[in-house]
């Protein structure tokens, strides 16, 4: 299996950075969202498939159902989204080929710090990042592609 394109964590899902930025940065054909409440929910999967620009196919998988599909596939030009960190936590239980994960758009909340930009976070979230981390993968924010990436240890006085 090839490096995938871009693991995204954005509570938006496929919004309009996604769409106008991202996409064409890693010059996406496929957009895989791993969510294990939307992926029974077709309403909502048809109005993702109408945000999809054209040319780019939309995926909806369970946790359980991503790792089996993620599997020998060339993801170089996918981009994979999670809702949210419980919802990262969860396929990386499923041990995803995950090697890099980005955190985008994350709203605020109760217990939730504002970490960089509109990127926010709980106390818990930023330690299961750190262990993930710990574990070898890089993590790091960024919201757009012309932003610098921050990491975990730049953020790390929010705490």
């Amino acid at each position: 299996m090839s490096k995938i394109g871009l693991v995204r964590v954005d509570s938006r899902l496929l919004h309009g950075q996604v769409v106008t930025r991202w996409i064409g940065k890693v010059n996406a054909k496929e957009v895989i969202i791993v969510d294990d409440e939307l992926a029974k929910d077709d309403f909502m999967i048809e109005v993702f498939e109408m945000a999809a620009p054209s040319g780019v196919k939309l995926i909806v998988k369970s946790a359980q159902e991503a790792k089996e599909f993620l599997e020998n596939k060339d993801l170089s030009k996918a981009i994979v989204l999670f809702k949210s960190i419980p919802a990262l936590l969860k396929g990386m239980d499923q041990d995803l080929p995950v090697t890099d994960i980005q955190i985008g758009g994350i709203g605020g909340g109760t217990g939730r710090v504002v970490v960089f930009k509109n990127i926010t976070l709980t106390k818990d979230e930023y330690e299961q990042l750190l262990d993930l981390e710990k574990a070898g993968k890089h993590i790091y924010l960024q919201t757009v592609p012309e932003d610098k990436q921050v990491s975990l240890a730049d953020i790390s006085g929010k705490f």
